[in-house]
């Protein structure tokens, strides 16, 4: 199905899509879906595309390499066990970016309240929080106010489980939640996990992209996972509209050369796509 010029010229005019008019684009021919939401990415954020160098914390300084954060992505049982994690995580992270993965991995664990929880790990040493799961957490937007009144922002909303059905109310929900926090600049369309049973497919991940682009014109940021979608997939997102890259190994391994390492092949993917490569702002 062709897109419509109403709905295009409004999605370049940057106004906000009904669910009925996003279900519309859902439905429209790729090509023309991944033409346009190319070039309203490039009409509000121009070419360059940014990306981080992510070190998982292992409790291995000698890991962390040439990051620009350190992402604590499994947490312990128990509270106290948390904030050791976070303070030994501090001191070898330095000035770098202190995260933890999940909001909805702290939510899970009802140690105490939201609030005690959040400004005891604010204490301990985190900057941030790399991502909240917009279908995991209920009363999403009471959960992203604690952590912005703790001083621990959520850098990412992102998505858990693969979807099935119109991804409208989602994007729906995603634009209430960015309204009322501006701060949050990026969005994570493509799912963390995968159906064994009905895995997507290259189309449906870039139409995902596409859709959230069109979507949510005030968010700057539409990201791919580099370590979980890998190149080739990163490379095509990055022509439906997608402008960021998230977990690039921050370690050099120049056994195959300079141009092998992780970073200069993500860079040359990004050139190769017509865009221009920036390493992320890694202030919280």
């Amino acid at each position: 199905m062709d897109i419509s010029g109403e709905i295009s010229e409004r999605a370049r005019a940057g106004e906000l899509l009904s669910a009925v008019e996003l279900d519309a684009l859902a439905a429209a021919d790729l090509l023309s879906l991944g033409m346009l939401a190319d070039e309203v990415r490039r009409l509000r954020v121009g070419d360059a595309v940014t990306y981080a160098r992510v070190a998982e914390w292992s409790g291995d300084a000698g890991q962390i390499g040439e990051a620009g954060e350190v992402r604590i992505t499994q947490l312990p049982d128990s509270l106290a066990a948390a904030v050791a994690v976070i303070t030994g995580a501090r001191a070898a992270a330095g000035s770098r970016l202190l995260t933890v993965g999940s909001l909805f991995d702290i939510i899970e664990r009802s140690w105490k309240s939201l609030a005690d929880v959040l400004a005891q790990l604010k204490g301990a040493g985190l900057d941030a929080i790399a991502e909240a799961p917009v279908d995991r957490i209920t009363n999403l937007e009471d959960a992203l106010q604690a952590c912005f009144d703790a001083d621990l922002p959520v850098r990412c909303l992102s998505l858990q489980s693969p979807m099935t059905g119109s991804r409208a109310p989602m994007l729906l929900a995603i634009r209430s939640a960015v309204t009322r926090f501006p701060g949050l600049l990026t969005v994570a369309p493509l799912s963390r996990e995968q159906s064994v049973a009905v895995p997507t497919t290259g189309y449906d991940d870039v139409r995902a992209v596409a859709l959230s682009r069109l979507a949510l014109p005030s968010v700057p940021s539409i990201q791919v996972d580099w370590i979980q979608y890998g190149p080739k997939l990163a490379q095509v997102a990055l022509t439906f509209g997608a402008n960021d890259v998230d977990r690039v190994s921050p370690l050099t391994d120049e056994t195959l050369g300079r141009r092998r390492t992780a970073v200069e092949d993500l860079r040359r993917n990004i050139e190769a796509a017509g865009f221009k490569p920036q390493e992320r702002d890694h202030a919280a």
